[in-house]
């Protein structure tokens, strides 16, 4: 079989037996109200009533989110056989050599110079 345009020496059959390898792409999540930008809101017709609504994800945006979503899968995928970073990311927009930081809401001020106060709706 080919993966990342490269020959295995493997049947695909083989290659399921050993690498239990799936994308569980999200195809709608719900936006709730407080997250809809305000082209969302003159869009999408009925978001009041709703209290937002159901968006239907472009592929390399469901690709996006689910590897957001389950980092835990991130070194299964990169493990495959020969694994082309280049390649995944043209097929799912996903560029693995990006980092993400994890940061608090009193992170992100301290960064950007500004004090923030939380307040309750």
């Amino acid at each position: 079989m080919r993966l990342f345009e490269k020959e295995l020496h493997m049947t695909v059959k083989e290659f399921y037996d050993e690498y239990d390898i799936h994308m569980d792409l999200p195809l709608n999540v719900w936006i709730n109200e407080s997250d809809m930008t305000d082209k969302e809101k003159s869009e999408v017709s009925g978001w009041k009533e709703m209290g937002g609504y159901l968006k239907t994800l472009e592929y390399k945006e469901a690709c996006q989110k689910w590897w957001t979503d389950n980092p835990n899968d991130h070194d299964r995928f990169l493990g495959l056989p020969g694994f082309d970073a280049e390649i995944f990311e043209d097929i799912t927009g996903i560029n693995v050599n990006t980092k993400v930081k994890e940061m608090t809401v009193a992170d992100i001020s301290k960064e950007l110079g500004y004090e923030v106060k939380v307040v309750k709706e």
